[in-house]
């Protein structure tokens, strides 16, 4: 019987000690992974009547703030403006947790930061709320921009410094509006976001970043990247109209007949068949090669700094090589594209994209500032030279010509996905000092052809690239 009792009680300490762990792990190892799942609301309902810090642009527009009102709460969370920054801002709600800055930058805003709560010595005697403010690097007048060249479209459009990988204007549409969600009657507040999760067009959906989408013929820069590493950049391809890479597979055709030459030549008129011709001469590996120091493939999906990891997968290049080259079954974000042709605009070096600048404390001083995060030099200064050129002469003679602005030297690609109903606008401007890079991705099922969808996306993209350069506090060479 006491021989009995020990074994019992020996299988108790070890059931005991195996809880232990697991608690341990789950409050120690994995408290971090845990605080920030895009499930867990707790954190943010905690703080969503205490005292909370403003989120402003980068030219001082405050976009959310925490006023008092009367009633049991006493205090009531307001986005001034609305839905212009509905997914770079988010919202903070007691019954839906919060999503945007308000849930990444929670320990700044709501002063659980230990820098934000000990800001002199006093603090540590005294029981106080402090809280501390973001300013992001997005700019007020370049939002307003995007909001109104994209108006009545479904898309993205993406407007991010090179240089700096400051993103400088973030819209996604549709969009919502955040004060609904922090309502404090939680019956309206309920069926808000009800109404908001069940719409098909998907209003909380942050397309810019968390959105991807067939990448189409944009991918034909990075073959073209590949190719001049491979010294191919004087190789000629002969006039093809077709190409048919395994025996009973899909040809890659161009429609507008027999095309071929050097890569100047392919990129302008869009020479698919051409394309899928350099791509076998490189070969599957280079390609995936190139795409990965680009941040397309293999890695973790480009996201602003400090964003959750949501739900993007890692993309691959499953196609064979002439596929591949012309980026059969890619897909990539607004932000991913935008990313991309910033890494070319900056000489070939890759800079992680952030949308917050620095954080400051109650009163103004800086707290944090977010430096620059060069993430490598994807490519040498001369290959993304001759990529600029490339695209340069785009848009002057090539599928790109709609890009073009007067007075302003600017490179650029248009594609387009017919049969997926979108198309793809991007610009560097001036192409010969680069100071900004415009992303945009329109969805539409009206166009009646192709034409009349790359022209239209192509519209959107310059009146923003065109307005943007036109700010007078917009300087090339430094914003």
């Amino acid at each position: 019987m006491t021989r009995r009792l020990a074994h019992v009680g020996v299988v108790f300490l070890l059931l005991y000690g195996f809880l232990f762990f697991r608690l341990e792990i789950i409050q120690v190892l994995n408290a971090d992974a845990l605080r920030n799942h895009p499930q867990n609301n707790r954190e943010i309902t905690l703080v969503f009547d205490e005292p909370r810090g403003v989120i402003r642009t980068a030219d001082g527009e405050i976009v959310a703030q925490t006023v008092a009102v009367s009633g049991r709460q006493g205090r009531l969370r307001q986005y001034p403006y609305g839905p212009l920054y509905s997914h770079v801002a988010g919202f903070i709600s007691a019954e839906n947790g919060g999503a945007g800055l308000e849930r990444t930058q929670n320990d700044f805003l709501g002063g659980e930061d230990l820098g934000v709560r000990l800001q002199d010595s006093r603090d540590l005697f005294i029981d106080r709320s402090r809280t501390g403010q973001i300013e992001m690097s997005i700019r007020h007048d370049i939002q307003l921009i995007t909001r109104a060249a994209m108006a009545g479209h479904v898309g993205a459009a993406v407007v991010i410094n090179p240089t700096t990988g400051s993103v400088l204007g973030l819209w996604s549409s549709p969009q919502f509006d955040p004060n609904h969600l922090s309502s404090h009657d939680l019956m309206a507040v309920t069926s808000d976001y009800t109404a908001l999760s069940s719409d098909p067009n998907q209003p909380l959906l942050n397309r810019a970043e968390f959105q991807s989408y067939d990448i189409g013929s944009l991918f034909t820069i990075v073959t073209a990247a590949a190719a001049i590493e491979e010294d191919l950049g004087d190789f000629v391809v002969p006039s093809i109209e077709r190409v048919t890479p395994l025996e009973g597979s899909q040809a890659i055709v161009h429609d507008g007949g027999a095309c071929g030459g050097d890569l100047e030549s392919l990129l302008i008129t869009n020479c698919s068949p051409g394309w899928a011709t350099i791509g076998t001469k490189i070969g599957g590996g280079k390609l995936n090669d190139v795409s990965q120091r680009l941040g397309l493939t293999r890695t973790s999906p480009v996201r602003l700094d400090g964003s959750p990891k949501g739900t993007l997968e890692t993309e691959s290049l499953n196609s064979s090589a002439s596929y591949a080259a012309v980026g059969e079954g890619l897909k990539a974000t607004p932000l991913q594209v935008a990313h991309l042709f910033a890494t070319i605009a900056n000489g070939g070096a890759r800079m992680q994209p952030h949308a917050v600048s620095r954080v400051r404390t109650y009163d103004g001083k800086v707290l944090e500032e977010f430096t620059l995060n060069p993430l490598r030099q994807s490519l040498s200064k001369e290959t993304a030279a001759e990529l600029r050129q490339l695209l340069a002469e785009n848009v002057v003679s090539g599928t790109a010509q709609n890009l073009s602005i007067n007075g302003t030297p600017v490179g650029g690609m248009v594609a387009t996905q017919f049969l997926g109903k979108h198309g793809w606008a991007v610009t560097i401007a001036p192409v010969t000092l680069p100071d900004l890079v415009v992303a945009v991705l329109l969805e539409d099922d009206s166009f009646s052809d192709q034409q009349v969808a790359e022209a239209n996306v192509a519209a959107i993209a310059r009146r923003i690239t065109e307005a943007v350069l036109r700010l007078p506090s917009f300087k090339v060479g430094g914003s």
